[in-house]
């Protein structure tokens, strides 16, 4: 088999620095809106959207170092930084949770007029650039997890718009202002939800954890029905990063089987059926005795 390398070129910079970009747009618009209207929750979206900005930087700079080669003290090269920075992630949002939840607590304690009008207006925009970062990466955020990790957030972000929003319009129809702190509560119920998910694949990829699409007992029996294969033991499947799955795994073959051939037949088995193309199998041959 041809040896595997990482893509010299990555599909994902691009979409990530898009995102970058708009988001640091907003953030600037949003912590500058909140000063002018006085809006906490605008000031609160900012902040949290400066830990967004952040956590797209981390998956940009994975998704670039992602393309550099493999070398002798790296040899699956760096495709398993992007799992790092999807658990950076995650571990961002949970410490959001804790800062908009604290910041939501007070707000109950000690509720604050602000402009609602221009703050309606800031979180419209808000929203529509959150909107415009998802079709982006959302195409891709099913293939690779450093992008799930900073699509996530982009959701997370268009969320708290829309909550700054109907914060807005409850406080100009009836002046409650504590529509805020409510709409920060429940948004924060999704954002564990989703940190969680994202920390929960990012551990079990690094735990080296079988990829969950793929039935490791399914795999030994299809290779233990190749003619010729007497046993397979020590098999291994792993995933490096997601859409980069690996298998190792030691074949015992009959007395007078042709090795070669149920090699052959073995990683095209696995290739064809199972996707899996980056693949070591350790031919044993079994001499029967009379």
């Amino acid at each position: 088999m041809e040896p595997h390398h990482p893509p010299l070129e990555s599909a994902h910079v691009r979409p990530l620095a898009l995102a970058f970009v708009l988001t640091g747009t907003i953030f600037v618009a949003e912590l500058l809106g909140g000063w002018w209207t006085g809006s906490l929750a605008l000031v609160s979206d900012a902040i949290h959207m400066a830990v967004d900005l952040s956590a797209l930087g981390m998956s940009l700079l994975a998704a670039r170092l992602k393309c550099l080669p493999p070398d002798p003290k790296r040899t699956f090269g760096y495709e398993r930084v992007e799992v790092l920075a999807a658990l950076g992630n995650g571990l961002i949002l949970m410490v959001a949770v804790g800062a908009i939840l604290r910041e939501a607590y007070a707000r109950f304690l000690s509720p604050q007029a602000v402009l609602a009008g221009p703050m309606l207006a800031i979180a419209v925009v808000g929203l529509a650039a959150n909107v415009v970062s998802g079709v982006i990466l959302h195409p891709h955020s099913s293939e690779n997890i450093n992008v799930r990790g900073a699509f996530l957030h982009v959701v997370l972000d268009a969320l708290g718009s829309v909550g700054a929003i109907a914060a807005a319009g409850v406080m100009l129809a009836a002046g409650w202002t504590r529509a805020d702190p409510f709409a920060s509560v429940c948004i924060c119920v999704l954002v564990v939800t989703t940190a969680f998910l994202l920390l929960r694949d990012s551990v079990h990829i690094l735990l080296e954890g079988a990829p969950p699409h793929l039935d490791i007992d399914e795999i030994r029996d299809e290779l233990a029905a190749i003619p010729g294969v007497k046993d397979v033991h020590d098999l291994h499947l792993w995933t490096l990063t997601k859409g980069s799955e690996s298998l190792s795994g030691h074949i015992v073959v009959a007395g007078g089987a042709d090795p070669a051939a149920v090699l052959h037949a073995g990683t095209e088995l696995l290739g064809s059926r199972f996707g899996l193309l980056h693949v070591t199998l350790q031919i044993e041959e079994r001499r029967d005795h009379p």
